[in-house]
């Protein structure tokens, strides 16, 4: 009896875990880490105060809901589909003799794509939260990846009466984060930094500080 109400106590129990990136300047987060020390929960408020200042700005922010010691996986993501494998057209000099009276028009385009790739752009969050028996404390395992399309590239330039038909392919910009904190419940803590990928200036003028908060939230007795 006793191992079944230890065992109903601690799956009536849930985890909130609300995930949460802000970019603020690189010299503020200098500042509140190395001038002024600041804890982590004093950390987001300073960077909160500073996006309601319009001085950062609030990239992310995610809240996924999960039992106690299970795992729970979110992703808000857009496909994008793009061509990998470009191929020359089929219709070359080669194929036509040499003596040939017939004209052969030059194709639309001088290549076709044989293959497609697909890569998700959005956000992808899995925690697996553990609450201490005394209810104080939660380790929390979290695997985070935040994917943005940031440009898109020429591969190679063409252009015909049809118009533009050169080839483009996407550049993604990628922040992923696969580690575990132990944290106190119902206050939010710094996680990781993130680096903008590729700096705009050699010194990046940026960074992106990814907060954490787990609220452990125990069912009413039925």
């Amino acid at each position: 009896m006793i191992l079944l109400a230890v065992a109903t106590q601690t799956m009536a129990q849930q985890v909130r875990v609300t995930v949460q990136v802000i970019e603020v300047p690189h010299g503020e987060l200098t500042k509140w880490t190395t001038g002024e020390k600041l804890r982590g929960p004093e950390i987001h408020a300073s960077a909160v105060k500073l996006a309601s200042a319009g001085g950062a700005e609030i990239l992310d922010t995610s809240v996924v809901v999960a039992r106690n010691a299970e795992k729970a996986r979110i992703e808000s993501i857009g496909e994008v589909i793009y061509p990998v494998e470009p191929e020359p057209s089929s219709m070359g000099a080669s194929q036509i003799p040499l003596d040939s009276k017939v004209y052969f028009p030059p194709p639309p385009r001088p290549w076709a794509f044989s293959s497609f790739a697909t890569r998700n752009v959005g956000t992808t969050v899995e925690i697996e939260p553990t609450v201490s028996p005394d209810h104080k404390l939660v380790d929390l395992r979290l695997e985070y990846e935040m994917v943005d399309r940031a440009s898109l590239m020429t591969w190679m330039e063409y252009r015909d009466e049809l118009g533009d038909g050169s080839i483009r392919k996407p550049i993604f910009d990628t922040r992923r984060l696969s580690s575990a904190l132990t944290v106190v419940p119902g206050t939010f803590e710094l996680f990781n930094v993130f680096t903008p990928k590729p700096p705009a200036v050699p010194a990046v003028a940026t960074r992106q500080l990814l907060f954490v908060r787990a609220e452990v939230m125990k069912l009413p007795e039925p």
